[in-house]
C-alpha cells in the first residue's frame, strides 16, 4: 500500500489508518498465539494423562510379577512338603511294623488263661 502525504491532515488520515493496519495484524497474530496456547495446554494434559496410564500400567505389571514369584514360591514350598511327606510313609509304617512286631512278642510271653 502506497499513500502519499502532502499536509497534516493526509499525515493525521495515514497515521490514523497505519495504526489501524497494526492493529489488525496484531488480532490474527494473538489468535494464533492464543491457538498455540491451547494446543500446548491439550498436549501438556495429553502427556499428563500418558503419563498416569503408564504409570498405571507399570505399577500392575509389576503387582503380577510379585504375584508371580508368590505363586512360585508356594509351589516350591508344597512340593518340599510333599516330599517330606512321601519320605515320611516308610518311616511310619516300619515303625508300625515294628510295635507290630513288639505286641505280638508280648502276647507270646503272656501266659495262657
Amino acid at each position: 500500500m502506497v499513500m502519499q502525504i502532502n499536509t497534516n491532515t493526509s499525515a493525521s488520515d495515514a497515521y490514523r489508518e497505519l495504526a489501524a493496519a497494526q492493529t489488525s495484524l496484531a488480532q490474527p497474530t494473538v489468535a494464533i498465539s492464543s491457538g498455540l496456547a491451547s494446543t500446548e495446554s491439550v498436549v501438556a494434559a495429553d502427556s499428563v494423562d500418558f503419563e498416569g496410564k503408564t504409570r498405571a500400567v507399570s505399577a500392575e505389571n509389576t503387582l503380577a510379577a510379585a504375584s508371580r514369584l508368590t505363586n512360585s514360591a508356594m509351589a516350591e514350598q508344597m512340593v518340599d512338603l510333599t516330599r517330606a511327606s512321601i519320605l515320611a510313609q516308610p518311616v511310619t509304617a516300619v515303625s508300625a511294623q515294628a510295635n507290630q512286631a513288639n505286641s505280638d512278642v508280648l502276647q507270646l510271653l503272656r501266659p495262657a488263661a
